[in-house]
């Protein structure tokens, strides 16, 4: 059985690779929405209002999301895979390491089984009187 010590260690393992890929994800999301965001603004050029942005943005809104969407469902896919991924792979490694642990530890042979017991012959049993039955 693990120790406790262990298990705080494994689990800040396993809590470090999960910060790790939700960083990952973050700077993904992010460089997907300053894209879109400076695609837009170019495209726009010199916006003279607000209600202006907005007309002129919301053609570029509706033609780019979907393919913005299924992008972000991808990259939420694949963090989540890539965390639960690493949790199997420390847990892993974890279970390999007290088998070999256990696997040191020496054991006491097996002894061999007893022999088959041979099948005798009934005796004939004197009795008091000296008759064999």
């Amino acid at each position: 059985m693990i120790g406790w010590g262990k298990a705080f260690w494994k689990g800040l393992i396993i809590f470090s690779w999960v910060l790790l890929w939700a960083i990952i994800g973050a700077l993904i999301f992010i460089f997907l929405i300053v894209s879109v965001l400076a695609g837009a603004v170019s495209m726009i050029g010199n916006p003279g209002n607000s209600t202006q942005i907005i007309t002129q943005v919301q053609p570029i809104i509706e033609k780019y999301a979907g393919p913005i969407l299924l992008i972000f469902i991808f990259v939420g896919v694949f963090v989540g895979v890539a965390t639960f991924a690493s949790v199997v792979k420390v847990i892993s490694d974890t279970v390999i390491e007290e088998v070999k642990k256990s696997q040191m530890i020496p054991t006491l042979p097996i002894p061999p089984p007893p022999p088959m017991a041979q099948i005798q012959q009934p005796t004939k049993v004197q009795s008091d009187n000296g008759e064999k039955k």
